[in-house]
């Protein structure tokens, strides 16, 4: 991620946030506030009440955004919302991850601590890839998808819009797996899986029968 002179607005102010803000900071970027309810210790930055608050300071200031929230489909729709608006959302990635130069990374996409992203991986926009998952070569990653700490794409793996990749679990090569899927931890997925199930263990299997 190049060092810019603009700095950031972050939509969310829960723990995936302050991940998304010390990802920032660390890169030397300057976050001028966050947005939205917060939680445990307070904040170093402004916190302001809520997300039209901030997409208005985005909007005046010529500011960079990040959405940090973990439900799937609102940061998908909070993500298109601001490219609607015709705002900034440059995808963020850690300094201490790996992404190919030959991969795609959608706007508003978060590649977190020592994850790797490999050549020819196409990731659409307001994904997470979280701290120490493998997104491998060829994989492709629908709109707002998290891949949880320490999950694993291997290559050719698909994965449709809003899916949970749980931590720790494993798609294997070449697996498709549908929209709106939450894939349990530490589950391995050997076979194909369609959209809106609930798969969990070794192999995985649907929750309540068969995938």
């Amino acid at each position: 991620m190049a060092t810019t002179s603009r700095g950031w607005v972050v939509l969310g102010a829960g723990g995936h946030a302050r991940s998304v803000v010390d990802v920032l900071e660390r890169a030397g970027q300057s976050v001028v506030a966050v947005s939205g309810l917060t939680g445990g210790q307070p904040w170093h930055v402004d916190v302001l009440a809520d997300d039209t608050e901030a997409l208005a300071l985005a909007e005046r200031d010529g500011l960079h955004t990040c959405v940090a929230v973990g439900a799937n489909a609102a940061r998908a729709r909070l993500v298109a919302d601001l490219l609607a608006r015709g705002l900034s959302a440059p995808p963020v990635v850690a300094s201490t991850a790996t992404v190919s130069p030959r991969s795609r990374l959608g706007a508003g996409t978060v590649v977190l601590e020592h994850a790797h992203v490999g050549p020819a991986a196409d990731l659409g926009d307001a994904v997470i890839v979280n701290t120490a998952a493998v997104v491998e070569h060829d994989c492709v990653v629908g709109v707002g998808v998290h891949v949880a700490p320490g999950a694993v794409l291997l290559g050719a793996a698909s994965v449709g819009d809003a899916t949970l990749v749980g931590s720790g679990a494993r798609v294997l090569p070449g697996v498709g797996v549908g929209a709106r899927v939450t894939i349990g931890s530490g589950a391995v997925v050997t076979s194909p899986v369609s959209d809106g199930q609930t798969v969990v263990g070794v192999p995985a299997t649907r929750r309540g029968g068969s995938a």
